[in-house]
């Protein structure tokens, strides 16, 4: 099925103020925090064709669109904007709207190839730019005031002592349309006089207004009205850029436009405000000397949000917007950041477990991942059930009760699925397993994909609609052990007494077994068991400190396994904690996968596991070395990844990974 994005539109707006006076009556909000954390991530690029993956680039707001810094040479514009559409996403521009001033006089164009003292910023929640043509001075910034629509200030400063009469001109060029570029574009330009230049690009020929010139994929807007500025005078140009999805996305966004361009410094104003809030929450740092990892794990988070679009109804985050097959929302990944974001937006957090939950089946499976188009959506498998873990989470922070009330039934019957799908020989112990007996969406619905510890197992048929692996992980059944701990907790809230009852009994009697069946004595660390059997798989995986995470191992246990992680040959690696420890003959972190690479999550887990079992000193060892090795983590401009190398510290994966940043975050927070 093809997807398009059915109109992107660009307007405009010149206001003129003097250097002292604006014509704004808005309050002025000084950023404290957001200006003083500039380029944590470096967003300069220069797409050069519609696939040009892997770049980095900035969004809020939800927004399904984004854009650049320019690099040096490429002056008056931001680059895109980078459509995330179902694929992969694509440039539609490396400028779609170029700034272009006339002298009047002479008729010269003033080239901002040519520009001088160039300067560009990226601040938490906006893009910065400014530049000299000769006796100018230029600052744009771009920020978004909705999920679908940027807007842009420009700001030209006279800084001769003589007039200088100026003509306003826009260009852009945009890349040939594909599969999933958009079909349809309008560009709207006021003039001075409050009329439209409008050039409209589509499919077919082009329609053109008496105000622009358009080549195949080009056009200009010519203003053709000088502007006269005194010496140290200044004048303000705003224009938008919006992408939608189809016609009534536009007709909603209407108004957000009309007010963005009446009252501009309004939404610079609350921008600064609502991203100085976030900053001020996520800075309540434990080990506040790193707090540019803090902020550009906030960046990254956000860069990530997406909101509401065709079957998405609710807002949630992809694990990358940088990353080829990463554009959906995944179950595992949304927990994770659900506990991440309800630090500093509450309500974001919220819809990141309601996205997921709104596909929900009749059965009470909740799928692997959603797309905005559903049909998208991979049914063949769930992941972990960490999702009761990241409600109660919320409710800590909130103490919404209606949150818990929405969701509390929906929980539970996510929870009793496992046992009836997923619990081959109904003797309380579940599997990892897939709704269509292949094994490698079995191996997917644990999260951890190529893990060493299933190269071995094969698929049994539990009835219709589950299959499962023929080993009883411990993992899942420890977060199994901790959902009906958390799901305890909300029914004591909810005043239901009968189901916390059952609960608190359940997890006594699964707390029991997998200390009995997990645990190994003589080697001292918890493993899968082959179903209906007392073998263990004996591999030692991130997997064994899952129990101490849930805090359903013993003392004894958990200081048993405290020694194996930290084992210069196995888990204390040069960035620690990898997936699986080093020793093995299968380790292999470069391609690996789950293979032998650290990932955050699971380096997260552990740091739990040692201070909820009295080790508090070596939680920080742990944070403290990761920061220091993981490649660019504790640097600004070097993107958060996917995971990292445990010999060398390697950066591997995906780029601007959300559930990387949230672990970080909650590593860092002052808790």
């Amino acid at each position: 099925m093809r997807l398009f994005f059915k109109l992107l539109t660009i307007s405009a707006l010149v206001l003129a103020v003097t250097a002292c006076n604006t014509n704004s009556t808005s309050k002025e909000v000084t950023p404290l925090l957001q200006e003083q954390y500039p380029d944590v991530l470096n967003l300069r690029n220069a797409p050069d064709s519609v696939r040009h993956y892997g770049l980095s680039s900035f969004s809020d707001l939800g927004a399904w669109h984004s854009f650049a810094l320019p690099e040096e040479g490429n002056a008056g514009t931001f680059p895109g904007p980078f459509l995330m559409t179902q694929g992969d996403g694509e440039w539609m521009s490396a400028g779609l709207s170029q700034l272009q001033l006339v002298d009047s006089e002479t008729g010269k164009s003033l080239n901002t190839d040519q520009a001088s003292d160039f300067k560009t910023h990226y601040y938490p929640g906006k893009l910065w730019q400014s530049f000299r043509l000769g006796e100018l001075s230029i600052e744009m910034e771009l920020i978004f005031v909705s999920d679908r629509t940027s807007l842009v200030k420009t700001t030209v400063k006279n800084t001769a002592d003589k007039l200088q009469n100026l003509i306003q001109n826009w260009t852009g060029s945009y890349y040939a349309a594909s599969d999933q570029a958009f079909v349809k574009g309008t560009i709207l330009i006021p003039l001075k006089e409050r009329g439209l230049a409008k050039l409209t690009f589509e499919e077919g020929p082009y329609q053109m207004s008496s105000h622009t010139e358009v080549n195949r994929n080009s056009y200009a807007l010519r203003i053709g009205e000088p502007h006269t500025l005194s010496p140290g005078e200044v004048i303000e140009f705003y224009h938008t850029t919006s992408v939608y999805f189809d016609s009534e996305e536009e007709q909603k966004d209407q108004d957000n436009i009309t007010k963005a361009l009446k009252n501009p410094e309004v939404h610079f104003a609350a921008n600064a405000e609502r991203w100085n809030g976030y900053l001020e929450r996520v800075l309540d740092l434990k080990y506040p000397e790193y707090d540019v990892v803090a902020v550009k794990a906030l960046n990254t988070l956000m860069n990530n949000w997406r909101s509401p679009a065709q079957d998405l109804h609710y807002n949630g985050l992809f694990p990358s917007y940088a990353y080829r097959g990463f554009h959906g929302v995944w179950s595992w990944d949304s927990w994770k950041h659900a506990v991440a974001l309800v630090k500093f937006a509450p309500e974001l957090a919220k819809d990141q477990m309601r996205v997921m939950y709104d596909y929900q089946d009749e059965m009470g499976m909740v799928p692997d991942v959603i797309y905005r188009n559903k049909e998208w959506n991979n049914w063949r498998d769930t992941k972990p059930p960490l999702s009761a873990w990241a409600i109660w989470k919320i409710y800590e922070v909130t103490s919404d009760r209606a949150f818990l009330e929405e969701m509390y039934p929906k929980v539970l019957k996510y929870h009793k699925w496992w046992y009836i799908y997923r619990d081959h020989d109904q003797n309380g112990l579940c599997e990892y397993g897939s709704t269509d007996g292949t094994r490698i969406a079995a191996a997917w619905e644990s999260g951890m994909d190529n893990a060493v510890r299933f190269d071995d197992a094969i698929m049994l048929k539990n009835n219709e609609q589950g299959w499962s692996l023929n080993q009883e992980s411990v993992d899942l059944n420890a977060y199994l052990y901790a959902e009906k701990q958390y799901l305890s907790q909300m029914a004591e809230v909810l005043g239901f007494i009968e189901d916390k009852t059952a609960l608190d009994q359940e997890a006594e009697a699964l707390k029991d077994a997998i200390g009995a069946n997990f645990y190994s004595e003589e080697a001292g660390y918890f493993y899968d068991k082959v179903i209906s059997s007392t073998e263990l798989k004996q591999v030692e995986g991130t997997e064994g400190w899952t129990p101490l995470w849930a805090r359903v191992a013993t003392q004894a246990q958990a200081d048993k396994v405290f020694e194996i992680m930290l084992d210069t040959s196995k888990f204390d690696t040069f960035v620690p904690l990898p997936t699986f420890t080093k020793d093995h003959p299968k380790f292999n972190p470069r391609n690996g996968y789950w293979r032998g690479p650290v990932w955050l999550d699971q380096v997260y887990f552990g740091v739990q596991a040692f201070e909820q079992y009295g080790r508090p000193e070596a939680a920080e060892k742990v944070i403290r070395k990761l920061i220091a090795n993981a490649d660019g983590l504790k640097e600004k401009g070097t993107p958060i990844h996917e995971n990292y190398h445990p010999v060398t510290g390697e950066r591997l994966n995906a780029r601007h990974f959300s559930w990387s940043s949230a672990h970080l975050l909650l590593m860092l927070l002052n808790e």
